[in-house]
């Protein structure tokens, strides 16, 4: 006599749920910081929260340069751990933590950079693979894997690189709308434009070389815009200031910053649009990994992606409304592809 479908499908249930409740073992308990890097056990955040508050402390290594809400933020969450803030440029970043680690000195246990930084430091092992909860919210692309378990790196924020002009000295219709537009005579000389010599004006020639060849930047290059040797922000201030009419190497987040302060300016993609990112990464000799993971994982939640968002940068999480939705050009994937092309900023740019 057949047993019937339905007592046949109750006692394959029973026998999974047997096995499923007494074959699962407990997560194992992390040893080291890979371990704990790497740690999804239900108690994960009581852990990290334990091991917070015996150390007290982190330091965030960043060049993000509107920090300071984020941070304050996270200590009114996690009041037992102190922040101390590290900022400066990726040209500055990275160099430091490369002789620190030399040096066997282990100072930082946050690290927030852009493409290169990160690209050079993975690749010379000072990442250290990790796991948070809130990395199932973050879009796809903003995600570095690692070649096992865990994320390398992970995007938090992205701001445009593009056109910043004083809106009392030029029209918006009068203005380039894309980069061929650049090449037009009337803006050809010295007075009119400029461009940056650091990161902004790299990624901004990397994006034309990916899209209109070398020889097209070699045109660009002709058409002899001043080269300045302060940060975008500080060159967004010259256009403020009236001593330029545009520049095309301007990040949307600091035009938007002094649009609310009343400034005369406005920015325009062109496109595809050259996109720094500020990544977080888990370095692999972090002194307070308990803190810094609870400090990740809060700035990929949506609290965290909100104020990036409230202070000009688009958020990389799938939450958020209201992101910037431009053709977007992520830079050169390798350190090699880098190097390559500030070789050639420099030799068309910088040394004419």
């Amino acid at each position: 006599m057949s047993s019937r479908p339905g007592n046949c499908l109750v006692a394959a249930l029973a026998v999974i749920f047997l096995f499923s409740g007494t074959a699962m073992p407990a997560a194992k308990k992390p040893t080291t910081v890979a371990d704990l890097a790497l740690y999804r056990g239900p108690d994960r955040q009581q852990m990290l929260e334990e091991g917070a508050r015996k150390e007290g402390s982190l330091t965030f290594y960043t060049t993000h340069i509107l920090n300071r809400p984020l941070v304050e933020a996270f200590q009114k969450k996690y009041p037992f751990i102190k922040v101390d803030v590290w900022r400066a440029a990726d040209i500055a970043l990275l160099p430091r933590i490369l002789e620190e680690y030399k040096a066997g000195s282990y100072l930082c246990d946050v690290i927030e950079g852009t493409q290169l930084p990160m690209l050079v430091l993975q690749k010379e092992g000072i990442i250290q693979p990790f796991y948070v909860p809130n990395l199932i919210y973050i879009q796809e692309e903003a995600i570095t894997k690692a070649p096992g378990e865990g994320t390398l790196r992970v995007a938090t924020r992205e701001s445009g690189i593009g056109l910043a002009y004083n809106t009392k000295l030029v029209a918006r219709e009068e203005l380039p709308k894309s980069y061929p537009d650049l090449l037009d005579p009337k803006w050809k000389g010295k007075g009119k434009v400029t461009i940056g010599f650091d990161i902004s004006g790299r990624s901004w020639m990397q994006a034309m070389l990916a899209t209109h060849g070398e020889e097209f930047v070699k045109r660009m290059a002709n058409q002899n815009f001043d080269i300045q040797t302060v940060s975008s922000r500080g060159i967004l201030d010259m256009i403020i200031a009236g001593e330029y009419l545009f520049s095309p190497t301007i990040f949307d987040s600091h035009v938007s910053e002094s649009k609310k302060k009343g400034a005369p300016v406005d920015w325009l993609p062109l496109e595809p649009v050259p996109v720094n990112l500020g990544q977080l990464a888990f370095p692999r000799h972090s002194s307070h990994p308990h803190a810094a993971l609870l400090f990740i994982d809060f700035e990929l939640s949506q609290e965290g992606a909100e104020l990036h968002k409230a202070t000009g940068y688009s958020p990389t999480r799938k939450d958020v409304t209201g992101v910037k939705t431009y053709k977007k050009f992520y830079g050169a994937k390798t350190v090699e592809d880098q190097v390559k092309g500030a070789e050639l900023f420099d030799k068309l740019f910088l040394n004419k």
